[in-house]
């Protein structure tokens, strides 16, 4: 470019290129490492996540692998108490109204490879309580009174119940929350389950389906309307199926704040997930010559590159043990103070809500198709 820049031009310090040097390093060192991690320096990642996200991604490829050997059009079905259960009818199955698919409804379905290439493990974001005493969400009834509880109060089979009946959550928040006692920086020590508490996500953006084993049910984190891959949201009634489900929407998009994945993962994300790739130099023509102006931090560094443009589907596995090893802490420990309380969810009610979606999904495909999901 041999233009002469105009009197009112300078040179600036692209800043915000840093939220992307990480690719650079990516790039760099994949042929020399097989596992990577890229997360803001505040995020507490430990072994339980890092082994917990390699078995669920190999259950996924185990999916994959008898997809692509089966004689059905390589697609793999759910076999619930030794039988393999029927694809759903179509008749009557939900229309999307936005630019999906696949409509609300998809509880069991059969899932091709396409898809199953999609699945990707999910991780949420959490704090922990402080314990000063003028904290606003320990005020009695605040976090009691969140939103959508009404609407999807939590399941009772989220708790275990003491002789008095009090509940407490199935869930342990050692694995992502336990810091000793003096805690360091803003960390709380030893927290219970009822402190830990998320923003990032509500149920209003969820879904839930029941993949063919070794997966099982999980919980759907949301997702751009075309790279949906199926489940049954918690707003669909089949008597108002035109209500919107929330998609890009920033207070439920769910960001996670980095990402972590294999080489091979990384290699699926360069070279056939992500338009324009994952990798630099960035020069292709999706990135429209300058593709630090169009994109914030949180695409680069938070992951949303890999949930929107590349169509990944962020799943939760449902069973306890393995659900919280997708709990995350944010150890700065500061949204809680300066996100909206409306936004505040304790993780084990958040749980508890889906344990409700999924009781309703179980009784929306007995009432549809007559099947007996477990």
């Amino acid at each position: 470019n041999k233009k002469r820049p105009r009197s009112d031009q300078a040179i600036s310090n692209g800043d915000h290129a840093l939220s992307r040097q990480h690719r650079f390093v990516l790039r760099d060192k994949l042929p020399y490492y097989d596992f990577f991690v890229a997360f803001e320096d505040d995020m507490r990642i430990t072994a339980d996540h890092v082994l917990e996200f390699l078995e669920l991604s190999n259950d996924i490829y185990q999916l994959y692998k008898e997809a692509m050997s089966s004689s059905n059009g390589q697609e793999v079905a759910v076999v619930d108490n030794n039988v393999e259960q029927l694809p759903p009818t179509v008749v009557n199955r939900h229309k999307s109204n936005d630019g999906a698919s696949v409509g609300n409804d998809i509880i069991h379905d059969p899932i091709n490879v396409k898809h199953i290439q999609r699945l990707f493990p999910g991780l949420l974001r959490v704090e922990v309580l402080d314990r000063k005493s003028d904290h606003p969400l320990r005020k009695k009834g605040v976090l009691d009174n969140h939103r959508f509880v009404k609407e999807c109060p939590p399941s009772s089979e989220a708790f275990r119940y003491n002789n008095e009946g009090s509940g407490e959550s199935l869930l342990d928040p050692t694995i992502c929350c336990d810091e000793h006692d003096p805690p360091r920086g803003k960390m709380t020590a030893h927290p219970t389950m009822e402190e830990v508490v998320m923003w990032e996500t509500n149920i209003h953006a969820t879904g839930v389906r029941k993949y063919p084993d070794p997966i099982g049910w999980v919980a759907a984190m949301p997702v751009e309307d075309r790279a949906d891959v199926g489940s049954f949201w918690s707003g669909h009634k089949k008597e108002e199926a035109n209500l919107k489900r929330p998609r890009r929407v920033d207070e439920t998009i769910g960001n996670q704040a980095g990402f972590m994945a294999t080489r091979s993962q990384i290699e699926y994300f360069h070279n056939t997930a992500c338009p324009g790739g994952f990798l630099p130099p960035f020069d292709s023509k999706h990135w429209k010559g300058d593709s630090l102006q169009r994109h914030s931090v949180e695409f680069w560094s938070g992951g949303f590159q890999l949930f929107g443009q590349c169509y990944l589907n962020r799943i939760l596995p449902l069973e306890p043990r393995r659900f919280e090893k997708h709990l995350i802490y944010h150890v700065s420990n500061n949204k809680q103070r300066t996100a909206p309380a409306k936004k505040m969810i304790r993780v084990g009610d958040f749980y508890g809500q889906i344990i409700t979606v999924k009781e309703r999904a179980k009784k929306f495909a007995k009432e549809m198709w007559s099947t007996e999901l477990t």
